[in-house]
């Protein structure tokens, strides 16, 4: 059961607060969007993100207010959304759709460890690209150094989800789910170097089935 923050009242059947469906939702994504507050006004604001089991990491300029909000420990939310489906309903008011999604509450600090903060990168790459970390170049110290690191424990959180069709059936009109998916394009180019057989698989394993 979630906390009083994050516990789902509308549809709280739709609702899970199991880690193991956290981790799963998270892996397959990398794009978040992070809520704060500065100067008494609301910001949400997309980030590139990476998780491992206690923690979400995201980087920046050093100048960049999210990251010093974040670095700072302030409190923070993260939002995740995947859209699996249109659902089409006879009735203009009983469209909806189905999707996956999580809230995430916490505090962030920053990673100042040069090694913490090299392995952060070393993550996001092979979530972005499995098989990228072999073909590409270590940063510098000041190159590493170029960049803030922060990272935001998960405290509490909220998934829930829609799936299946309307709610309310009708023959009056066509009704029903348009599926909904990431398919990649093919790698575009941008020296004479052949494409690597890694960005080939991946483009195969995000193809509709």
């Amino acid at each position: 059961m979630g906390s009083r923050k994050v516990k789902v009242v509308r549809y709280s059947e739709r609702a899970s607060y199991d880690r193991d469906e956290l981790m799963k939702l998270l892996s397959r994504n990398f794009i978040c969007h992070v809520g704060f507050i500065d100067g008494g006004e609301p910001y949400v604001i997309p980030m590139l993100y990476v998780n491992d089991d206690q923690y979400i990491y995201m980087h920046g300029s050093p100048d960049s207010r999210l990251i010093k909000i974040v670095g700072s420990g302030s409190p923070i939310v993260i939002a995740i959304t995947e859209v699996h489906g249109i659902v089409l309903a006879s009735n203009l008011c009983n469209n909806s759709i189905n999707y996956e999604s999580v809230i995430i509450y916490g505090k962030g600090s920053f990673v100042n460890d040069p090694n913490e903060k090299l392995r952060v990168f070393q993550l996001m790459v092979n979530r972005l690209v499995p098989g990228r970390l072999n073909d590409t170049e270590l940063p510098s110290v000041e190159e590493l150094n170029s960049v803030a690191v922060v990272k935001v424990r998960i405290e509490d959180f909220a998934i829930k989800r829609r799936e299946g069709g309307p709610t309310v059936i009708s023959d009056m009109h066509w009704e029903g789910v348009i599926p909904v998916m990431t398919v990649y394009g093919m790698p575009i180019s941008t020296n004479n170097k052949p494409i690597p057989k890694y960005l080939i698989d991946l483009v195969k394993s995000h193809q509709p089935t």
